[in-house]
């Protein structure tokens, strides 16, 4: 049966425990501060920790992961955390025609082109 589980807890201690199928991410940006930088840097995450470790933690447990992030993050610290074979899909956002958020798709999320 097709189900969604909601956990509420310490990251890095509850998800070591689990074994999903599918890890999204949407980890603190900081506060508003995140928008006067031309560039949102992925690691430093606005200083409230290190985005790679988030994601590295996360895959850990699953290759699917789907990673919520500023619209104005960096899309290379975003492919790299895909591996040198690896692949992301990055989706945008959009609010009223206008660019919010990047979501960031790694593992069997990632859409396939059908061949025709």
């Amino acid at each position: 049966e097709d189900r969604i589980e909601f956990i509420v807890g310490n990251f890095f201690q509850v998800l070591p425990t689990l074994k999903p199928d599918v890890v999204f991410l949407s980890p603190p940006w900081g506060g508003p501060e995140y928008l006067g930088q031309e560039v949102f840097d992925l690691q430093l995450m606005g200083g409230m920790m290190d985005g790679y470790t988030v994601f590295k933690t996360a895959k850990q447990v699953t290759d699917n992961i789907a990673y919520f992030v500023p619209r104005n993050t960096n899309v290379d610290q975003l492919a790299s955390l895909a591996g040198l074979r690896g692949n992301v899909e990055v989706e945008q956002n959009l609010l009223n025609r206008k660019m919010k958020t990047l979501t960031a798709y790694y593992g069997d999320l990632v859409g396939h082109e059908e061949e025709e």
